[in-house]
């Protein structure tokens, strides 16, 4: 099930509400952690979802992006090999950036300096929490199809799975496959 894309369209304008209210000089915003893509994006696949203030956002998807294209409806995706490609066809890319300073690694954030050429970062994290604690109708009745599912597990198959003296790792392993069939994501 794809994430509708007027849901997707309002993710991002409240993030860029969130950003103008608290970082009113802000220019652009780099993501990369799986969650939060999959939160602005609609797919987790590795890569570099760029937003600026005044332009759409483009998410810059290094491995898997036939796989972005078919569970994204997200409205610009391309396809890269590194940050080079970015920054080959990104123009005017600012000194600040607003990163995932909890997720980008040391390693990465130098690689994303060496091609994009910032010479500032900036926290993005907790204005990404502020945006992804507010649920919107849409993600509120995926959140009561979770529990539903959870609940017809816990309560109505576990008790036939249960046998006596049954180790723990075959009861999760069990349990595991059972959520997957129900619809866990897993």
């Amino acid at each position: 099930m794809k994430v509708p894309l007027a849901e997707l369209t309002d993710r991002m304008n409240r993030f860029r509400k969130r950003m103008d209210a608290r970082e009113p000089g802000w220019e652009m915003a780099g993501i990369t952690a799986k969650v939060p893509l999959y939160y602005f994006t609609g797919t987790m696949q590795d890569g570099l979802l760029l937003i600026p203030r005044d332009a759409e956002a483009t998410f810059w998807v290094r491995m898997s992006y036939e796989r972005a294209l078919e569970e994204s409806l997200f409205s610009d995706i391309r396809k890269m090999r590194s940050y080079r490609d970015i920054a080959a066809v990104t123009k005017d890319l600012p000194g600040t950036i607003h990163l995932e300073t909890e997720h980008v690694s040391f390693a990465q954030f130098q690689r994303m300096q060496k091609h994009l050429r910032f010479t500032d970062v900036r926290p993005v994290d907790d204005q990404i929490g502020a945006v992804r604690a507010h649920k919107s109708p849409y993600e509120l009745a995926l959140m009561e199809r979770a529990g539903e599912i959870h609940r017809h597990v816990l309560e109505d198959l576990v008790p036939g799975m249960l046998i006596e003296g049954m180790d723990e790792v075959s009861l999760s392993c069990d349990l595991y496959s059972v959520m997957v069939k129900e619809g866990h994501q897993g």
